[in-house]
C-alpha cells in the first residue's frame, strides 16, 4: 500500500492530495495616483494583503514504466480589492529613443485612453486583464497582460519520480524534472532537483527527519 502503484492507498494520496495548499500574494496600492500624473509626485505606497488562494491540483497525466513514474503536473488557483498600479506596459515609450517610435506609441496610447496609473482588481493584476493599449497596437501581440498569465490551469513540466517499487525509502521522490537533475539557475546543493512535489512522502518518516520537496515555480 506504500508504493505507487494502481489501486494502492498511496497511489491514490500522491495522485489527488487530502491535504489544501494555499498561495498568498501582497500588492503595493498607489494612494496619491492624481498627484503623481499631474504633478510628478513622489508616490504613497500601501501594502495590501494577503490574498489567499487555494491550489487545486487537477488530476495528474502519468505513465508508469518500471520503477519510474512520469507525469506532467497541472495546477489551477480558485477577494478582491480595486487597487491602483503602475501599468509597466505603458513605459514603453522611454526605451525607445528614437523620436518617432516614442511619437507613434504616444499616439496609440492616448488613442487608447490609457494612463499609466490605472486602477485593477488583484485579480486582473495576478492572472491577467485585456490592456487596452496593446490591443490598439497594430501587431500580432497578446493583448492580456497578468503577472502570472497565463501560469492557471497549465502544466508545468515533465517529472520523473520513483515509485518506491525496488526502494520503498524513494518512494514519490523526484528523480527528474523536465529531464534534468540540475536546473542551472543556483550554485551547489540549492540547483538539485530533490525532495518529493509536497503531495506525498516516503513512509517510515522520523520526526527528526528533515522533509525535502521541489517547487517549480522558485525553482528549487
Amino acid at each position: 500500500e506504500a508504493v505507487i502503484a494502481n489501486g494502492t492507498i498511496a497511489f491514490e494520496n500522491w495522485l489527488v492530495p487530502g491535504s489544501s495548499v494555499y498561495r498568498q500574494f501582497w500588492v503595493f496600492h498607489v494612494q496619491n495616483p492624481s498627484e503623481v500624473l499631474d504633478q510628478g509626485a513622489r508616490p504613497k505606497l500601501e501594502q495590501r494583503g494577503p490574498y489567499t488562494y487555494r491550489i487545486k491540483a487537477v488530476q495528474k497525466e502519468r505513465l508508469i514504466c518500471g520503477k519510474y513514474i512520469f507525469f506532467l503536473s497541472k495546477e489551477a488557483m480558485e477577494t478582491d480589492h480595486l487597487v491602483s498600479l503602475c501599468g509597466i506596459q505603458l513605459a514603453a515609450p522611454a526605451v525607445y529613443t528614437n523620436t518617432f517610435i516614442q511619437l507613434l506609441l504616444n499616439t496609440w496610447i492616448k488613442s487608447s485612453k490609457s494612463q499609466m496609473l490605472q486602477n485593477r482588481t488583484v485579480k486582473e493584476l495576478l492572472w491577467g486583464y485585456e490592456d487596452p493599449f496593446l490591443r490598439k497596437v497594430p501587431f500580432p501581440l497578446d493583448p492580456v497582460v497578468g503577472v502570472f498569465y497565463p501560469y492557471n490551469e497549465t502544466f508545468d513540466g515533465l517529472y520523473n519520480v520513483y515509485t518506491g517499487t525496488k526502494d520503498i525509502k524513494k518512494t514519490a521522490i523526484i528523480e527528474s524534472y523536465k529531464n534534468k537533475r540540475n536546473l542551472s539557475y543556483w550554485e551547489g546543493h540549492c540547483d538539485l532537483v530533490n525532495g518529493t512535489d509536497g503531495a506525498s512522502f516516503p513512509p517510515f518518516v522520523k520526526k527528526s527527519q528533515v522533509l525535502r520537496f521541489f517547487s517549480s515555480d522558485i525553482c528549487r
